[in-house]
């Protein structure tokens, strides 16, 4: 694409040129930087799926753009009534990924989410409580725990796939941490554990050499430990009778190439240091 004539582009079409290339995992963030010059001072010609694909898009390719995130809520915020359930999914989605605060947004979000729950389908419904867990509002936990919510995704179990399983754990977690208690039913909430402990384990170069330099003074420690809350976490240091946790932190933890942790990282280390009750140390890659 030539980057001069993208003051050409139309709305639809900006948000459509990032969004192919977030979809087959392309960053280019030349690309990214010129469509949000273009994009800023036009913001308010994007109707409700322009706003929620560029804002997923950049949220994909972890292309942090805190201004475009913060012009993208004001139009959001006047245009929510018009999204469906897809587009008010993939907005919070996004601004949780990034981690780019707007409790507004939320609010609103909410608010609408629930005039429209049953148009959610699984996805849709999996990556609104991930965001509403990752963000962590105050705000939101009535909407985090509405009755309406909680059966919805109960009736509707057995059409959640794996990930969307592992999503629907950490917003029970969240659901616990605020009060104190899941909702879900023994057999719902212990499916979502068994699935978020077994996933994959990724073994890392770093890992390695911190594990090695670990065994070099002595330090007790388990690798690939699963704590109570389903986490599974890179070292279990054991000093004296305390344990601490270590979890080396690859560039899939950070906000493309900046040093800001993404929001599914955050929200590991959060819910492990409020339900877990031990302290989690980060050994970034840099």
């Amino acid at each position: 694409i030539p980057l001069r004539r993208l003051h050409e582009f139309t709305s639809q079409a900006l948000a459509n040129t990032v969004w192919s290339y977030a979809t087959v995992g392309h960053s280019s963030p030349q690309l990214f930087h010129k469509v949000t010059d273009v994009a800023l001072p036009r913001l308010d010609e994007f109707n409700s799926q322009a706003i929620a694909n560029m804002v997923w898009a950049y949220a994909k390719v972890g292309h942090s753009s805190p201004q475009l995130f913060d012009e993208a809520t004001k139009v959001a915020l006047s245009l929510l009534f018009e999204f469906n359930s897809q587009q008010i999914a993939n907005t919070v989605w996004a601004y949780a990924t990034v981690v780019h605060s707007s409790p507004k947004l939320f609010d609103k979000a909410a608010e609408v989410a629930l005039l429209r729950l049953h148009d959610f389908n699984s996805q849709n419904l999996a990556n609104t409580v991930w965001a509403y867990a990752v963000s962590n509002f105050p705000s939101n936990v009535e909407f985090g725990t509405h009755p309406e919510l909680v059966n919805l995704i109960v009736s509707s179990v057995d059409n959640f796939d794996e990930k969307e399983l592992f999503q629907l754990h950490q917003w029970n977690l969240w659901v616990r941490e605020k009060i104190g208690k899941s909702l879900l039913p023994l057999h719902v909430s212990g499916h979502c554990l068994k699935i978020f402990s077994s996933s994959r384990f990724s073994y890392s170069i770093l890992q390695s050499d911190v594990a090695r330099a670990l065994h070099s003074t002595g330090v007790a420690f388990k690798e690939d430990a699963i704590l109570n809350s389903g986490y599974r976490i890179d070292l279990l240091v054991s000093i004296g009778e305390k344990e601490i946790v270590i979890e080396v932190d690859g560039p899939s933890h950070f906000i493309g190439r900046s040093k800001k942790q993404n929001g599914k990282t955050m929200l590991k280390h959060r819910q492990i240091r409020a339900l877990d009750n031990l302290k989690v140390i980060s050994v970034p890659y840099w």
